[in-house]
């Protein structure tokens, strides 16, 4: 049986499938323009660069906050919940909210923004010296 045949007319077909694949896309490159390629782009990493969305970071902190409850009462003030804290576009303009003076507005677990309250078995909060506000 003469293999070569077979062979040659499948490579055959593979090369003119990628070439129909790269002939599509050049098509939809030129006919829709940069402009809807940027867009799209930019609509993928938008998040990323106006920060986080409130209701994720509301659901970050209950989850940091239970992380906190695990630790010793020693360390608890070191945690995600006390020391960090998250950049958001409240106004949706596309950019983090930005305070007086052109630093960059911070916001913590219980500062008023997000609001999650975190408190031990014994009712005191985790933060020590009380929970940081928005900043």
């Amino acid at each position: 049986m003469n293999k070569k045949g077979q062979e040659l007319s499948l490579n055959t077909l593979i090369v003119i499938i990628l070439l129909v694949i790269v002939l599509i896309v050049v098509a939809v490159f030129f006919l829709g323009g940069t402009s809807s390629l940027s867009k799209s782009i930019r609509s993928i990493f938008y998040g990323t660069t106006a920060g986080t969305d409130r209701n994720l970071a509301i659901e970050t902190c209950r989850q940091r906050c239970e992380q906190a409850r695990s630790f010793p009462a020693a360390i608890r003030g070191t945690s995600a919940y006390c020391k960090q804290p998250f950049s958001m576009d409240l106004d949706n303009d596309g950019n983090v909210d930005v305070g007086s003076g052109g630093t960059t507005v911070k916001y913590y677990c219980s500062g008023s923004t997000i609001g999650v309250s975190c408190n031990d078995d014994e009712g005191k909060p985790i933060c020590p010296g009380g929970n940081p506000g928005d900043f």
